[in-house]
């Protein structure tokens, strides 16, 4: 059974890691697409981590210098004091112990306060504050005898710091009703002007630059372990006639005969007599049968396995239709067979050459959209 890269994919406008610097306010920045959807927007700073919305903080936080186990004697260091986000004082106190080991002392303290939590820091002790920002501290009294054996200061605050600042969209003035411009704007300013974010969101299909506002990005894309996208069966059938209806014949300096000359007929005028149509469908049907060909010597004369379901068996209709509402879109529906007999549809619509295009541009000629009546292109 043969196959093919997949890459005819539904485009999902998606910007990726767009880098932009901060304006001279240091609170805000402006991207270069409409952003469509605000649960889409990732903003990473500086190149080090994500900032959410609602901004990033620490805790406050510290660890002791010494190592453990430790001795601990009643009345001499079994005591251990602290005042969390300036709260009344709570107080630990530790039993008697020999050598007594450092996760078992973890254990004991973190059971005793609420707020505070303590971990292992190798053979240490070290603590943080449940809360984050700078309203966030712990502040170890004096009378904690046990804070000397841990290696921790007493008479200290220790508090939390606001990393990054959280940030919220804001429409921007002065933009098209169709695609508003959203403003990424920080709820306090940066540090500096040199900051800058890099930004995932999804934009407008007018906007778009992966697809250009055709709805369709051609281009290959690989599964989670790496492994390219492939097309079997129908749509790999769907695929190959798709890249041979639509591509320029002649320009594959390899294969001169592939392709077909419906994109330069198509921006004829269509006539009533329907000469032009029955150009476009002729030429469509002979490269159907070209490549009916090529995939029956595929399968007598090199030996590979072409399943019923890729053989193109015949082409039942060509159909063109003018667009009602725009004159300058065609909208061209191919049905085919394949050898089990079952029937697709392609359908594409074709945008002619506008007047500026008479300079000799064809920027504005090309595929504007694709729909699949029976199939999808999987992987």
């Amino acid at each position: 059974m043969s196959y093919d890269r997949q890459i005819d994919q539904v485009c999902h406008h998606l910007v990726a890691e767009e880098a932009l610097f901060v304006e001279t306010d240091y609170l805000t920045v402006r991207p270069l697409r409409p952003i469509a959807s605000s649960n889409s927007v990732r903003v990473r700073l500086d190149g080090a981590f994500e900032v959410p919305s609602v901004g990033v903080a620490s805790p406050g936080t510290s660890a002791g210098t010494k190592e453990g186990p430790f001795n601990i004697m009643q009345g001499v260091n079994d005591t251990f004091v602290v005042s969390v986000n300036q709260g009344a004082p709570q107080t630990a106190v530790i039993p008697t112990a020999n050598k007594l080991p450092v996760d078992r002392l973890v254990d004991l303290l973190d059971r005793s306060f609420q707020g505070l939590s303590f971990e292992l820091l190798g053979n240490r002790i070290a603590f943080r504050t449940t809360s984050k920002g700078r309203g966030a501290s712990v502040f170890i009294l004096p009378t904690s005898t046990l804070a000397a054996t841990l290696g921790i200061a007493v008479n200290r605050e220790f508090r939390g710091q606001q990393v990054a600042p959280g940030w919220t969209l804001v429409s921007a003035p002065n933009t098209l009703p169709d695609r508003p411009l959203r403003l990424i704007i920080f709820d306090q300013p940066l540090r500096s002007g040199s900051d800058f974010v890099e930004i995932n969101y999804t934009t407008t299909r007018q906007e778009c630059r992966r697809c250009g506002g055709t709805g369709v990005e051609n281009d290959f894309r690989y599964g989670l372990h790496g492994d390219p996208v492939q097309v079997r069966d129908e749509a790999l059938l769907i695929q190959e006639l798709q890249k041979n209806f639509y591509t320029i014949r002649g320009t594959n300096p390899f294969h001169i005969w592939y392709g077909t000359g419906l994109l330069e007929t198509i921006g004829k005028k269509l006539s009533a007599g329907g000469l032009i149509q029955n150009l476009i469908v002729s030429d469509i049907y002979q490269a159907f049968n070209r490549w009916q060909s090529i995939k029956r010597q595929q399968e007598e004369k090199v030996g590979q396995n072409v399943s019923d379901k890729e053989y193109p068996l015949r082409l039942l209709s060509v159909d063109l239709q003018q667009s009602t509402q725009d004159p300058t879109v065609v909208f061209v529906s191919i049905t085919v067979q394949n050898r089990s007999n079952d029937p697709i549809q392609l359908e594409r619509g074709l945008k002619l050459p506008q007047p500026s295009d008479l300079l000799g541009s064809t920027a504005q000629q090309g595929v504007i959209r694709q729909s699949l009546s029976d199939f999808v292109l999987t992987g």
